[in-house]
């Protein structure tokens, strides 16, 4: 059965060119993946119910800044939350880590190494 992940990544159409690796991540462990640009629209889509991973990429312009991290952080309670950034500040680490989030990868992403760590998740670690 195909795992559900919710991306939440910017795109500029249907261009998801800086996330092609971790797309192919997803494809290569036989993720049933939805692609959101909007942020708000993809937090409600993961909640409704089925989804295995939440992957977001916090550089996204529809964010949203903190309002946008407190629902990430009670989301995160129930379901896997990977968070994507090209800044790596000690503040956004720590912030992840306090709202229990599951992992923290700085972009650009290694394909393989994301691969293996969401088969990981995917099969419940």
């Amino acid at each position: 059965m195909a795992r559900r992940v919710v991306l939440i990544a910017d795109a500029q159409g249907d261009d998801w060119g800086l996330m092609t690796p971790l797309l192919g991540a997803l494809s290569d462990v036989g993720a049933m993946t939805e692609l959101f640009s909007d942020c708000s629209a993809g937090l409600l889509s993961a909640i409704r119910g089925g989804t295995d991973l939440i992957v977001i990429d916090m550089d996204t312009p529809s964010f949203g800044g903190l309002d946008s991290l407190v629902k990430i952080g009670r989301i995160a309670s129930r379901v896997p939350v990977l968070l994507l950034s090209a800044e790596d500040s000690k503040a956004r680490r720590m912030w992840a880590v306090e709202a229990g989030v599951l992992g923290f990868v700085t972009k650009p992403v290694d394909g393989q190494a994301l691969a293996r760590f969401i088969a990981k998740v995917l099969r419940g670690y």
